[in-house]
């Protein structure tokens, strides 16, 4: 259920995005006009080309802080979670507590663990998600001493 939201955004954001675009030809069409007849729609043209760099550039805004925000929450709760693991709590345990972050303990150096945290954050900006990938994967990495 929480994929076919996420899918209906993304498909909502690149059908706001194609209006936009058409509504830039139309107003194209319209300012050449306006611009032919008594040459007063400059303003109106510049406007128009800009736009659609604006709306993508204030997109990437909200998605790139999306993943600090989600950077930050996972720096947060880290110290909670290695403290539950030295605890000898298991990360299913633990993965249930906190919803959709993933745990990943490992063996590092001889007498450390390694424990990755992460949590997949789905990309809405048209083009960014081919950039970073799309869920781009926010993870935090913390090496504790083993229990003995």
């Amino acid at each position: 259920m929480y994929k076919k939201k996420i899918i209906k955004i993304n498909e909502y954001l690149y059908i706001i995005f194609l209006f936009f675009l058409l509504f830039d030809i139309i107003v194209l069409i319209i300012g050449y006009v306006v611009i032919k007849l008594n040459r007063k729609g400059q303003a109106l043209i510049e406007f128009v080309l800009i736009l659609p760099v604006f709306l993508l550039i204030l997109f990437a805004i909200v998605d790139f802080g999306m993943i600090l925000t989600n950077k930050n929450n996972l720096e947060n709760i880290s110290t909670d979670i290695a403290r539950e693991i030295k605890n000898g709590k298991s990360t299913e345990e633990i993965s249930n507590n906190y919803g959709d972050i993933k745990i990943n303990v490992s063996n590092f150096k001889n007498d450390y663990q390694k424990i990755v945290i992460y949590k997949n954050i789905h990309i809405n900006t048209p083009g960014l998600d081919r950039i970073l990938g799309n869920p781009y994967r926010v993870e935090v990495e913390r090496i504790i001493p083993k229990n003995e």
